[in-house]
Protein backbone atom coordinates (compact mmCIF):
# COMPACT_ATOMS: atom_id res chain seq x y z
CA UNK A 1 0.00 0.00 0.00
CA UNK A 2 0.70 3.91 -0.67
CA UNK A 3 0.27 6.36 1.88
CA UNK A 4 -0.69 10.09 1.20
CA UNK A 5 2.84 10.37 3.01
CA UNK A 6 3.69 8.60 -0.34
CA UNK A 7 1.50 11.41 -2.55
CA UNK A 8 2.62 14.32 -0.72
CA UNK A 9 6.26 13.65 -1.26
CA UNK A 10 5.80 12.75 -5.59
CA UNK A 11 4.04 16.30 -4.95
CA UNK A 12 7.48 18.16 -4.25
CA UNK A 13 9.10 16.31 -6.81
CA UNK A 14 6.49 17.13 -9.23
CA UNK A 15 6.11 20.90 -8.28
CA UNK A 16 9.02 22.73 -10.84
CA UNK A 17 7.99 20.14 -13.77
CA UNK A 18 4.38 19.19 -13.21
CA UNK A 19 1.46 21.70 -14.40
CA UNK A 20 -1.23 21.97 -11.46
CA UNK A 21 -3.93 21.47 -13.79
CA UNK A 22 -7.49 23.59 -13.13
CA UNK A 23 -10.57 22.73 -12.25
CA UNK A 24 -13.29 23.91 -15.20
CA UNK A 25 -16.92 23.95 -14.37
CA UNK A 26 -20.11 24.68 -16.86
CA UNK A 27 -23.50 26.13 -15.34
CA UNK A 28 -25.11 24.38 -18.68
CA UNK A 29 -23.40 21.04 -17.63
CA UNK A 30 -24.87 21.85 -14.17
CA UNK A 31 -28.20 22.62 -15.40
CA UNK A 32 -28.61 19.51 -17.45
CA UNK A 33 -27.39 17.12 -14.96
CA UNK A 34 -28.62 18.25 -11.34
CA UNK A 35 -25.31 19.07 -9.86
CA UNK A 36 -22.35 21.49 -8.83
CA UNK A 37 -19.75 19.58 -10.85
CA UNK A 38 -16.20 20.22 -11.67
CA UNK A 39 -13.66 18.89 -14.03
CA UNK A 40 -10.16 17.95 -12.86
CA UNK A 41 -8.42 19.42 -16.25
CA UNK A 42 -5.79 16.48 -17.10
CA UNK A 43 -5.98 17.02 -20.52
CA UNK A 44 -4.26 20.64 -19.63
CA UNK A 45 -1.07 18.39 -18.12
CA UNK A 46 2.10 18.07 -19.83
CA UNK A 47 2.25 15.63 -22.64
CA UNK A 48 -2.14 15.97 -22.54
CA UNK A 49 -2.39 13.70 -19.98
CA UNK A 50 -2.04 12.76 -16.46
CA UNK A 51 0.13 10.18 -17.04
CA UNK A 52 3.01 12.36 -17.23
CA UNK A 53 2.86 12.73 -13.14
CA UNK A 54 3.30 9.01 -12.56
CA UNK A 55 6.07 8.70 -15.04
CA UNK A 56 8.11 11.60 -13.76
CA UNK A 57 8.08 10.46 -9.99
CA UNK A 58 8.86 6.64 -10.63
CA UNK A 59 11.82 7.60 -13.00
CA UNK A 60 13.00 10.66 -10.32
CA UNK A 61 13.60 7.38 -8.03
CA UNK A 62 15.50 5.42 -9.97
CA UNK A 63 19.04 4.51 -8.85
CA UNK A 64 22.26 5.57 -10.96
CA UNK A 65 22.93 1.84 -11.89
CA UNK A 66 18.79 2.06 -12.62
CA UNK A 67 19.04 5.21 -14.99
CA UNK A 68 22.45 3.93 -16.53
CA UNK A 69 20.53 0.90 -18.28
CA UNK A 70 17.98 3.42 -20.13
CA UNK A 71 14.02 2.84 -19.72
CA UNK A 72 11.60 0.77 -20.78
CA UNK A 73 7.29 0.99 -21.10
CA UNK A 74 4.65 -0.81 -22.90
CA UNK A 75 1.84 1.73 -23.61
CA UNK A 76 -0.76 2.46 -26.14
CA UNK A 77 -0.21 6.04 -26.04
CA UNK A 78 -0.32 8.75 -23.11
CA UNK A 79 1.65 6.07 -20.77
CA UNK A 80 4.49 6.13 -23.28
CA UNK A 81 4.41 9.89 -24.55
CA UNK A 82 5.23 10.60 -20.03
CA UNK A 83 7.75 8.35 -20.03
CA UNK A 84 9.45 9.48 -23.11
CA UNK A 85 9.28 13.32 -21.44
CA UNK A 86 10.39 12.16 -18.37
CA UNK A 87 13.34 10.10 -19.59
CA UNK A 88 14.21 13.13 -21.73
CA UNK A 89 14.02 15.30 -18.99
CA UNK A 90 16.08 13.01 -16.52
CA UNK A 91 18.47 12.84 -19.44
CA UNK A 92 18.15 9.08 -20.17
CA UNK A 93 17.23 6.44 -22.97
CA UNK A 94 13.79 5.40 -23.48
CA UNK A 95 12.21 2.72 -25.28
CA UNK A 96 8.24 2.23 -25.60
CA UNK A 97 6.42 -0.32 -27.02
CA UNK A 98 3.33 -0.04 -28.51
CA UNK A 99 0.28 -1.36 -30.17
CA UNK A 100 0.92 -1.37 -33.76
CA UNK A 101 -2.70 0.35 -33.99
CA UNK A 102 -1.84 3.00 -31.51
CA UNK A 103 -3.23 6.81 -32.09
CA UNK A 104 -0.70 8.05 -34.69
CA UNK A 105 -0.39 11.34 -32.94
CA UNK A 106 0.66 9.30 -29.79
CA UNK A 107 3.29 7.40 -31.45
CA UNK A 108 4.66 10.54 -33.55
CA UNK A 109 4.42 12.54 -30.19
CA UNK A 110 6.46 9.50 -28.04
CA UNK A 111 8.88 9.78 -31.00
CA UNK A 112 9.02 13.55 -30.30
CA UNK A 113 10.20 13.53 -26.38
CA UNK A 114 12.78 11.20 -27.69
CA UNK A 115 11.71 7.77 -27.14
CA UNK A 116 12.40 4.87 -29.55
CA UNK A 117 9.21 2.77 -30.49
CA UNK A 118 8.85 -0.67 -30.97
CA UNK A 119 5.65 -2.02 -32.27
CA UNK A 120 3.85 -4.76 -30.91
CA UNK A 121 0.44 -6.50 -31.40
CA UNK A 122 -2.84 -4.98 -29.69
CA UNK A 123 -3.22 -7.15 -26.70
CA UNK A 124 -1.59 -6.34 -23.22
CA UNK A 125 -0.18 -9.76 -23.42
CA UNK A 126 1.36 -8.87 -26.64
CA UNK A 127 3.28 -5.39 -25.12
CA UNK A 128 4.15 -6.85 -22.11
CA UNK A 129 5.90 -9.95 -24.12
CA UNK A 130 7.98 -7.66 -26.64
CA UNK A 131 8.84 -5.63 -23.40
CA UNK A 132 9.72 -8.67 -21.43
CA UNK A 133 12.45 -9.83 -24.47
CA UNK A 134 13.65 -6.14 -24.42
CA UNK A 135 14.87 -6.36 -20.71
CA UNK A 136 16.09 -9.44 -20.88
CA UNK A 137 18.22 -8.64 -24.30
CA UNK A 138 19.32 -4.99 -23.23
CA UNK A 139 18.93 -4.88 -20.04
CA UNK A 140 16.20 -1.94 -19.38
CA UNK A 141 15.08 -0.69 -16.26
CA UNK A 142 10.83 -1.12 -16.55
CA UNK A 143 8.62 1.73 -15.69
CA UNK A 144 5.40 0.02 -15.57
CA UNK A 145 2.31 2.11 -16.33
CA UNK A 146 0.14 0.81 -13.65
CA UNK A 147 1.06 -1.30 -11.50
CA UNK A 148 3.57 0.15 -9.02
CA UNK A 149 4.36 2.40 -6.10
CA UNK A 150 6.13 5.36 -7.22
CA UNK A 151 4.26 5.54 -9.94
CA UNK A 152 0.64 5.31 -8.58
CA UNK A 153 1.92 8.25 -5.81
CA UNK A 154 2.50 10.48 -8.89
CA UNK A 155 -1.03 9.92 -10.19
CA UNK A 156 -2.50 10.37 -6.53
CA UNK A 157 -1.24 14.73 -7.09
CA UNK A 158 -4.28 14.79 -9.15
CA UNK A 159 -6.43 14.03 -6.75
CA UNK A 160 -4.66 15.61 -3.95
CA UNK A 161 -4.75 19.11 -6.04
CA UNK A 162 -8.72 18.87 -6.39
CA UNK A 163 -9.37 18.27 -2.68
CA UNK A 164 -6.74 20.92 -1.54
CA UNK A 165 -8.76 23.29 -4.21
CA UNK A 166 -12.72 22.09 -3.00
CA UNK A 167 -14.20 21.86 -0.21
CA UNK A 168 -17.17 19.61 0.84
CA UNK A 169 -16.97 17.38 -2.38
CA UNK A 170 -19.66 14.11 -2.30
CA UNK A 171 -18.34 12.34 -5.30
CA UNK A 172 -15.08 11.84 -6.90
CA UNK A 173 -15.35 9.79 -10.45
CA UNK A 174 -12.36 8.87 -12.47
CA UNK A 175 -11.45 6.42 -15.29
CA UNK A 176 -10.09 3.04 -15.14
CA UNK A 177 -7.64 1.67 -17.14
CA UNK A 178 -4.82 -0.34 -15.17
CA UNK A 179 -6.08 1.29 -12.11
CA UNK A 180 -3.25 3.54 -11.38
CA UNK A 181 -5.04 6.77 -11.56
CA UNK A 182 -7.85 6.06 -9.18
CA UNK A 183 -5.86 3.60 -6.84
CA UNK A 184 -3.44 7.49 -6.15
CA UNK A 185 -6.42 9.59 -6.10
CA UNK A 186 -8.76 7.47 -3.80
CA UNK A 187 -5.39 7.20 -1.16
CA UNK A 188 -5.48 11.21 -1.70
CA UNK A 189 -9.35 11.49 -0.92
CA UNK A 190 -9.51 9.10 2.00
CA UNK A 191 -6.99 11.10 3.74
CA UNK A 192 -7.78 14.51 2.83
CA UNK A 193 -11.72 13.87 3.02
CA UNK A 194 -12.68 10.52 4.49
CA UNK A 195 -16.72 10.83 3.58
CA UNK A 196 -16.25 11.44 -0.34
CA UNK A 197 -17.94 8.49 -2.31
CA UNK A 198 -14.60 7.81 -4.88
CA UNK A 199 -16.19 6.09 -7.94
CA UNK A 200 -14.40 4.57 -10.78
CA UNK A 201 -15.71 4.39 -14.63
CA UNK A 202 -15.09 2.32 -17.29
CA UNK A 203 -16.86 1.12 -20.50
CA UNK A 204 -18.96 -1.59 -21.28
CA UNK A 205 -16.75 -3.22 -23.57
CA UNK A 206 -13.75 -2.78 -21.15
CA UNK A 207 -15.18 -3.90 -17.68
CA UNK A 208 -12.38 -5.40 -16.06
CA UNK A 209 -12.14 -3.61 -13.30
CA UNK A 210 -16.45 -4.01 -13.23
CA UNK A 211 -15.91 -7.70 -12.94
CA UNK A 212 -13.41 -7.36 -10.22
CA UNK A 213 -14.46 -5.53 -7.77
CA UNK A 214 -17.70 -7.14 -8.15
CA UNK A 215 -15.97 -10.83 -7.95
CA UNK A 216 -13.59 -9.32 -5.46
CA UNK A 217 -10.17 -10.86 -6.92
CA UNK A 218 -8.65 -9.58 -10.24
CA UNK A 219 -10.81 -11.04 -13.53
CA UNK A 220 -8.70 -10.56 -16.82
CA UNK A 221 -11.07 -9.97 -19.96
CA UNK A 222 -10.80 -11.96 -23.18
CA UNK A 223 -10.33 -8.14 -25.14
CA UNK A 224 -11.34 -4.84 -24.73
CA UNK A 225 -13.31 -3.45 -26.96
CA UNK A 226 -13.79 0.14 -26.76
CA UNK A 227 -12.96 3.57 -28.34
CA UNK A 228 -11.77 4.49 -25.43
CA UNK A 229 -8.13 3.44 -26.41
CA UNK A 230 -6.71 4.43 -22.83
CA UNK A 231 -8.95 1.52 -21.05
CA UNK A 232 -7.79 -1.63 -23.56
CA UNK A 233 -6.37 -3.56 -20.12
CA UNK A 234 -7.18 -6.79 -19.72
CA UNK A 235 -6.80 -6.46 -16.14
CA UNK A 236 -6.09 -3.99 -13.24
CA UNK A 237 -2.71 -4.27 -11.64
CA UNK A 238 -2.76 -6.05 -8.16
CA UNK A 239 -1.53 -3.48 -5.95
CA UNK A 240 -3.90 -1.18 -7.83
CA UNK A 241 -6.57 -3.56 -7.04
CA UNK A 242 -5.75 -3.80 -3.47
CA UNK A 243 -5.82 -0.29 -3.12
CA UNK A 244 -9.34 -0.29 -4.97
CA UNK A 245 -10.66 -2.55 -2.82
CA UNK A 246 -9.91 -0.46 0.33
CA UNK A 247 -10.42 2.69 -0.64
CA UNK A 248 -13.14 2.74 -4.25
CA UNK A 249 -16.67 2.53 -3.01
CA UNK A 250 -17.98 1.58 -6.62
CA UNK A 251 -16.85 0.91 -10.27
CA UNK A 252 -19.91 1.67 -12.72
CA UNK A 253 -19.53 1.35 -16.59
CA UNK A 254 -21.01 3.27 -19.45
CA UNK A 255 -21.76 2.40 -23.27
CA UNK A 256 -19.09 4.06 -25.99
CA UNK A 257 -22.37 5.67 -27.24
CA UNK A 258 -21.90 8.34 -24.53
CA UNK A 259 -18.40 9.05 -24.75
CA UNK A 260 -18.77 11.41 -28.42
CA UNK A 261 -21.78 13.33 -26.62
CA UNK A 262 -19.36 14.26 -23.93
CA UNK A 263 -16.13 15.24 -26.01
CA UNK A 264 -19.06 17.13 -28.38
CA UNK A 265 -19.79 19.20 -25.31
CA UNK A 266 -16.39 19.81 -23.86
CA UNK A 267 -15.75 21.24 -27.75
CA UNK A 268 -18.99 23.12 -28.01
CA UNK A 269 -20.09 24.33 -24.76
CA UNK A 270 -16.07 24.37 -22.90
CA UNK A 271 -13.95 25.35 -25.74
CA UNK A 272 -11.53 22.63 -24.68
CA UNK A 273 -10.18 18.85 -26.26
CA UNK A 274 -10.72 15.69 -24.50
CA UNK A 275 -9.65 12.85 -26.23
CA UNK A 276 -11.98 9.53 -25.41
CA UNK A 277 -10.77 7.90 -22.17
CA UNK A 278 -10.75 11.47 -21.20
CA UNK A 279 -14.95 11.70 -21.85
CA UNK A 280 -15.31 8.31 -19.74
CA UNK A 281 -16.03 10.08 -16.00
CA UNK A 282 -17.60 13.10 -17.19
CA UNK A 283 -20.08 11.21 -19.21
CA UNK A 284 -20.88 8.69 -16.28
CA UNK A 285 -21.86 12.04 -14.64
CA UNK A 286 -23.91 13.28 -17.89
CA UNK A 287 -25.80 10.32 -18.17
CA UNK A 288 -26.70 10.04 -14.65
CA UNK A 289 -25.07 6.79 -14.30
CA UNK A 290 -25.63 6.75 -10.35
CA UNK A 291 -28.99 9.01 -10.47
CA UNK A 292 -27.50 11.31 -8.22
CA UNK A 293 -28.82 14.84 -7.71
CA UNK A 294 -27.75 18.12 -5.42
CA UNK A 295 -24.38 17.12 -5.38
CA UNK A 296 -20.83 18.38 -5.53
CA UNK A 297 -18.87 16.00 -7.83
CA UNK A 298 -14.86 16.51 -9.14
CA UNK A 299 -14.51 14.13 -11.94
CA UNK A 300 -11.19 13.65 -13.98
CA UNK A 301 -10.16 14.40 -17.31
CA UNK A 302 -7.45 12.08 -17.52
CA UNK A 303 -6.18 13.40 -21.24
CA UNK A 304 -6.69 14.88 -24.30
CA UNK A 305 -4.88 13.43 -26.63
CA UNK A 306 -7.14 12.55 -29.06
CA UNK A 307 -6.19 11.97 -32.97
CA UNK A 308 -8.35 14.53 -35.85
CA UNK A 309 -10.14 11.31 -37.42
CA UNK A 310 -11.53 10.73 -34.08
CA UNK A 311 -12.44 14.04 -33.15
CA UNK A 312 -14.24 15.06 -36.56
CA UNK A 313 -16.33 11.77 -35.62
CA UNK A 314 -16.83 12.88 -32.60
CA UNK A 315 -17.75 16.42 -33.53
CA UNK A 316 -19.85 15.45 -36.37
CA UNK A 317 -21.71 12.36 -34.48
Amino acid sequence: MITFADIEAAAEVLRPVAHRTPLLSSRTFNHLTGNEVYFKAENLQRIGAFKFRGAYNKIHSLTETERSRGVIAHSSGNHAQGVALAARLHGLKAVVVMPHNSVAMKVEATKGYGAEVVPCEDSTDDREKVTAELIEKHGYTLIHPYDDPKLIAGQGTAGAEIFHDLKDLDYLFAPVGGGGLISGCAVAVRNLYPSVKVIGVETEGADDAYRSFRAGRIVKIPEAVTIADGMRTLSVGTLNFEIMKKYVDDVITIPDSAIFPMMRFFSARMKIVVEPTGAVAPAAVMTAALGIQGKRIAAVISGGNVDPETLKKALSA
